[in-house]
């Protein structure tokens, strides 16, 4: 790269405040902006190291973040996430922690007087981490599988906001580095055809087994052994070709995700391509985003006026009121958004959001702790129905189900439910499906809803 003729930008206004706020808070995506510099002009000029400063340094605008991470994608734990509105790109981390260990590092007090994403952690929780514990069993034995959990801290982090711009945030080398890929405006290419004769995936639950543990489930559910249980089945198909081609197969299926993330291991490689936020957690408060209730797409109407739909995701909303309650401040939870629909290429949903006020003191691991895993994949009462889902599920669940998360120095933190997520290794693929269970939930109806969760996996796959 001739550095004498790299682009600069001329600044019109540079006003930043942290930590920031989500777009419906405080204008989020317009201060990411505000650190980038509006007019892009070409001038020659020797680029001046930004050894001294912490960003953030301006990259670009029309940065695609599946753009930016392509250039990353061969180096050590490339990652791609969702930060309160903007998406995180980086890679070649300087810490990691793996496993239950990373409870110790979310849990560590927030550095308040920190500005910006230098030094952010961001990793995925697998829902199995959650095993083990109290009366829980481990998770069983997962061949191919990820770790249980894996966090790193990034130095140098990109970020990019919904419009394209996009700032780095890091000091020294690497972030000039990471500035001049932002700035390459090369773009993913097209993606190519696959072979007309790929087999479709097998599951861990064939259509008799899965219906078979639904009507098992309901009827523990009229003996009142409890309300609701998430049932899964794990796909598996094959994949010899790249993990990003599989990454961008599989956000082209599914569309539009507010929670599309990457994560490169040296075990495999995961996916997702989510809709649901698990947590979102800034100046204090905290605020989750729980999907349940599910219909053909163009049939959300009938959706929200379905009384077993609206039953099961009441439940939920009941349940994380309760897992917030913990770390809020006495009456300090409130439910400011109820059943408003959401829809997804393949499917619609109804999504709520409760909103708590936390109690001085609490960090970003224990507001974490409180709600994971989260309740819309297990049932509740929580533990009663993470016990039958061990019992009926023939497989771990790994990542799936888990959380991606993005935790910035200052404590900001930004969490998914690993749901609509592959996990890539060797020339395997693996998704998981499920759907809620309730007392009434007709066998055949809840296998049809899980198989239509994973159209996006299908598609990607080139079976479609």
């Amino acid at each position: 790269m001739d550095h004498n003729s790299t682009s600069i930008y001329t600044s019109v206004t540079f006003a930043l405040t942290w930590p920031f706020r989500p777009p419906e808070i405080n204008g989020y995506a317009d201060q990411v902006r505000q650190m980038s510099f509006a007019r892009r002009t070409r001038a020659r000029s020797r680029w001046r190291s930004p050894r001294a400063s912490m960003g953030p340094f301006p990259a670009g605008i029309d940065v695609r973040p599946a753009e930016l991470l392509a250039h990353l994608a061969d180096r050590s734990y490339p990652v791609r996430t969702s930060f309160l509105g903007t998406t995180l790109v980086a890679a070649d981390p300087s810490e990691i922690v793996c496993g239950p260990a990373v409870w110790e590092v979310l849990r560590r007090s927030p550095q308040r007087d920190v500005m910006g994403l230098a030094g952010a952690w961001m990793g995925f929780l697998g829902y199995d981490l959650a095993l083990g514990a109290g009366t829980l069993a481990p998770a069983c034995a997962d061949p191919g599988g990820p770790p249980s959990a894996v966090l790193c801290r990034y130095d140098t982090v990109a970020q990019i906001a919904a419009d394209g711009t996009c700032v780095v945030w890091g000091s020294g080398r690497p972030a000039h580095e990471l500035v001049e890929m932002a700035r390459d405006f090369a773009r993913v290419g097209a993606l190519g055809r696959l072979p007309d004769d790929v087999a479709l995936p097998t599951s861990s639950l064939g259509r008799g087994a899965y219906q078979a543990r639904v009507a098992e489930i309901g009827g523990r559910i009229r003996a009142g052994d409890f309300s609701q249980v998430n049932l899964a089945q794990r796909l598996a198909g094959a994949w010899a070709r790249s993990p990003l081609e599989f990454a961008n197969r599989l956000w082209a299926a599914a569309g539009p995700s507010s929670h599309a993330a990457y994560l490169g291991l040296p075990e495999g490689t995961l996916i997702s391509a989510s809709p649901e936020q698990l947590l979102r957690v800034c100046g204090g408060i905290a605020t989750s985003f729980p999907i349940k209730g599910t219909a053909p797409v163009g049939r959300g109407a009938a959706l929200a006026a379905n009384t077993k739909d609206r039953a099961e995701h009441v439940m939920i909303v009941d349940l994380v009121r309760n897992d917030l309650g913990r770390v809020a401040r006495p009456g300090g939870v409130s439910v400011t958004g109820l059943m408003a629909p959401l829809s997804t290429g393949y499917v619609e949903h109804l999504v709520s959001e409760i909103r708590a006020e936390l109690a001085d003191g609490v960090t970003p691991g224990d507001v974490l702790g409180a709600v994971f895993p989260a309740g819309s994949i297990t049932g509740c009462p929580k533990i009663a129905s993470m016990q039958v889902i061990s019992e009926l599920e023939p497989v771990a669940r790994g990542a799936a189900f888990g959380s991606m998360i993005a935790v910035a120095p200052d404590g900001s933190l930004d969490a998914s439910v690993l749901i609509r997520t592959a996990w890539l290794h060797g020339e395997s693929a693996w998704y998981w499906s499920g759907g809620a269970v309730t007392w009434d939930s007709v066998p055949a109806d809840e296998h049809a809803e899980a198989m239509a969760k994973a159209r996006p996996f299908v598609e990607a796959l080139g079976c479609a």
